[in-house]
């Protein structure tokens, strides 16, 4: 597994690459971090455990303006990037309505493309078939 956190604006963000099933104890202890509920607890634990590639999950604590966002093992470059821009997506409408601003304004967009501009070394690094170097 690969941990990065990024401070996106006011927002703290602990990104998990390449989770599996060895790091599920670890993972949950993110999730814990942010007080995250027994039941959404739960559910990323099956959700991890079932160990299914090309999954991802966001979650948000608003109050202490917290996200964990969890990418999984994906079977290409492809698949991966498609699984974070998703995840991105959710971390971005948080963001935009822990702040009350319009989800069609600029906001959200920048969020997206702020958080993509600082995980492009990690983008190139999974998200390429060419040069994943087996991480997938």
């Amino acid at each position: 597994m690969i941990h990065r956190p990024l401070n996106i604006g006011r927002w703290l963000v602990d990104f998990l690459f390449a989770v599996d099933g060895y790091d599920i104890e670890e993972a949950l202890g993110y999730l814990y971090d942010i007080d995250t509920s027994y039941h959404i607890m739960r559910k990323a634990y099956r959700l991890m455990k079932r160990g299914k590639r090309n999954t991802g999950f966001t979650v948000t604590n608003d109050a202490l303006r917290h996200a964990v966002i969890v990418i999984g093992p994906t079977t290409s470059g492809h698949e991966f990037q498609n699984t974070l821009i998703h995840e991105i997506h959710h971390l971005a409408v948080a963001v935009a309505e822990s702040l009350g601003v319009d989800l069609e304004g600029e906001t959200p967009a920048y969020v997206s493309g702020d958080t993509a501009m600082e995980l492009v070394d990690v983008i190139c690094e999974f998200g390429c078939d060419k040069c994943n170097h087996g991480h997938l």
